[in-house]
């Protein structure tokens, strides 16, 4: 296990400083696909056409189930139907509480001239990047090496084998429709240029998935810090310009640094960030918890929806803020998160919802705009209420974080509900599965979903002293290695390596909106 873990920090370390410098300042735009006049073949097929997501437990697809296009789930349903009839794939990813998902629903897949284009031409596919984020990632890959950026919803466009060619994020119907007819114009008179930039890019996919591990040096906790100084916001905290997400890694790596180092800017930045956030309308302060992120520097403004990993990773933050400091109103804003999940976004059985919306198309913020007293004479925002094994996991180690420091014993009782829901709902025959909604739990669980339980389950025993934690954590360790591990390079794949629907074998290496997946696991081996 050691030995392991120290090949796995080397490659860890190396490799995911050099493809974090590639995500944030390649140019991205290696690809570009010069669309042509075209119309694609029309083949038979043994596959019925109609809306299938009614089908479906997935929030975000069920949002879609009155769509007039004949949208499939992700499956081999989908994939024989494209072959069949060699059809281009349309693949729109996204998620509930995405704004901007339900704004191209509104302004595009609701209409009958959009859905007679994607009915006619296409095989048209929906995917809630919550249940699949190893899906998710890997097309995310393609959209940011053809456009320089990304973000939801997700717009790709597939060959019938599933190889990206084009891709894009939202559009606007009239602009929608263009492309639309350009691809099936093109698909039609020269499919080649099609195949070949599918070509292209997948193995320029293929090229990014990873490298030989190296030596840990202390270069790059010194690069990292001066990429924190370098984008740090000395007016409003946080890192860049608006929108402004929370970065909660970004904190925790600067709190370690100051504790390790004594740096005192590594805390200033932390300090700054924290305050500015409490008092800023990201934070609800009627009613606990953090929006996604801000569309103003100074972190108001937000857009409203309430996503259980970022307040996870937040109270997290916030309480190691306090540990250092003593700040008091660290703790009050650790309380005010968990109390809402506590309170609004836990099952009865146990486990916690994934996020709350914004509100209704038009009216985003609207409810977060009245006071206590309004509020509860108020429809709240929908909930996405499925529950995901990885979120949990951060939550668990969030609350059970919490009980250590703060002392309250109802933060420990809900950690371990938590826990003792995944182990009943979405542990079978040794493995995880990721998704559990109205009592039905599906798909393979991901890397994530591993590392961020094992992560879970070993606070969990720090606070309570369980050692049925920690056996069970060592039991998901090893199948976390018999799935993911490469045993060629080091590190761990996101999803099973073996699924032949992944069109690469992708390792996450760098945090986004939460936490490498390899980072964890790495936090957890040593």
């Amino acid at each position: 296990m050691k030995k392991r873990s120290l090949i796995f920090a080397c490659f860890l370390l190396v490799v995911g400083l050099a493809l974090g410098l590639w995500w944030w300042y390649g140019d991205g735009r290696q690809f570009q696909w010069d669309a042509v006049d075209f119309k694609p073949n029309q083949g038979e097929t043994s596959v019925k056409k109609y809306n299938r997501l009614g089908e479906t437990k997935s929030p975000y697809l069920l949002q879609h189930k009155d769509n007039p296009v004949h949208w499939f789930p992700w499956g081999e349903e989908a994939f024989q139907a494209a072959r069949e009839e060699n059809k281009i794939i349309f693949l729109s990813i996204g998620y509930s509480t995405c704004y901007w998902c339900h704004m191209m629903e509104k302004d595009s897949f609701e209409k009958q001239e959009v859905a007679d284009v994607l009915n006619q031409h296409f095989i048209s596919i929906k995917v809630d990047r919550e249940e699949h984020p190893d899906i998710d990632q890997i097309y995310m890959d393609a959209v940011v090496g053809m456009t320089g950026q990304g973000g939801w919803p997700m717009s790709v466009f597939l060959t019938p084998d599933l190889k990206p060619f084009f891709g894009g994020s939202f559009f606007w119907q009239a602009q929608f429709i263009q492309i639309l007819n350009n691809i099936q114009q093109t698909w039609q008179k020269e499919p080649q240029k099609i195949l070949a930039s599918g070509a292209k890019i997948t193995d320029f996919l293929r090229e990014k998935t990873g490298g030989a591990a190296a030596e840990i040096s202390i270069g790059l906790l010194k690069k990292a810090f001066a990429q924190f100084q370098q984008s740090f916001d000395k007016t409003h905290g946080g890192f860049g310009q608006a929108p402004k997400f929370p970065h909660s890694m970004n904190l925790a790596l600067l709190l370690r640094i100051h504790h390790r180092t004594g740096n005192r800017e590594a805390l200033g930045m932390v300090t700054q960030s924290l305050d500015a956030m409490a008092v800023g309308e990201i934070y609800d302060k009627i009613g606990g918890g953090f929006h996604r992120y801000a569309t103003h520097d100074d972190w108001n403004e937000p857009h409203y929806e309430k996503m259980l990993y970022d307040n996870a990773l937040l109270a997290f933050t916030y309480l190691e803020g306090y540990q250092v400091t003593k700040n008091k109103n660290y703790a009050e804003v650790v309380k005010g998160i968990f109390r809402y999940f506590l309170g609004e976004m836990t099952d009865p059985q146990g486990g916690f919802y994934s996020a709350q919306d914004a509100g209704e198309v038009g009216k985003e913020g609207e409810y977060y705009h009245l006071n206590k007293e309004n509020r509860a004479q108020a429809e709240p925002p929908a909930k996405d209420d499925k529950i995901l094994t990885s979120w949990n996991g951060l939550m668990i180690a969030a609350l059970a974080k919490g009980y250590q420091v703060l002392g309250d014993e109802k933060y420990l009782k809900a950690a371990q509900a938590s826990a003792r829901f995944i182990q009943n709902n979405l542990y079978k025959n040794g493995k995880l599965l990721r998704r559990f909604r109205e009592g039905e739990a599906k798909f393979d669980g991901t890397l994530e979903d591993y590392a961020f339980l094992i992560h879970g389950l070993l606070s969990l025993y720090e606070a309570d002293g369980n050692a049925d934690w920690v056996h069970w954590a060592l039991k998901l360790q090893t199948k976390q290695d018999e799935i993911f591990w490469d045993e060629e390079n080091g590190g761990y794949f996101m999803g099973d390596p073996n699924d032949p629907a992944l069109l690469v074998k992708k390792k996450e290496l760098h945090d986004g909106a939460t936490p490498s997946g390899n980072a964890v696991a790495a936090l957890n081996l040593v």
